[in-house]
């Protein structure tokens, strides 16, 4: 070989250097796998704005639900004293006592709970049963 100087020496590593960084941009870019990736990223971007964006709906939904529901409420409650109030003028002596009653007490029925039927019965049946 011949005598190489430093200066060649230093132009060779400089230009593997420069060649090696080329070659990283251009399999970079060019990769298919990369760009699969870069598409992935972007989908899942979407998705995860799109869940976002519903998530807000469904949290503004409930909130008006809920502010619906207490003024259904309210007016119930507005609808029931009118009933009360004018059935002392418009109802006949007789039948003022219903709504006196849900006043005192809002249930309107003071029925004795009844006994729950049982699923079973009584003694033993089957295998286990004595025979006597």
């Amino acid at each position: 070989m011949q005598n190489w100087t430093e200066e060649m020496w230093q132009i060779l590593l400089i230009g593997l250097i420069i060649g090696f960084f080329i070659g990283y941009l251009v399999a970079r870019f060019t990769n298919g796998s990369v760009k699969a990736q870069k598409q992935t990223q972007q989908e899942l971007r979407k998705a995860q704005d799109t869940i976002a964006e519903q998530k807000a709906q469904l949290e503004k939904h409930f909130v008006e639900t809920a502010d619906l529901m207490k003024s259904l409420a309210q007016d119930y409650q507005k609808l029931y004293q009118h009933f009360a109030n004018s059935s002392t003028n418009l109802l006949p002596d007789n039948h003022k006592e219903i709504f006196a009653l849900t006043q005192e007490n809002p249930t309107l029925t003071d029925k004795p709970k009844q006994e729950q039927p049982k699923d079973y019965s009584e003694g033993s049946s089957g295998l286990f049963k004595h025979e006597s």
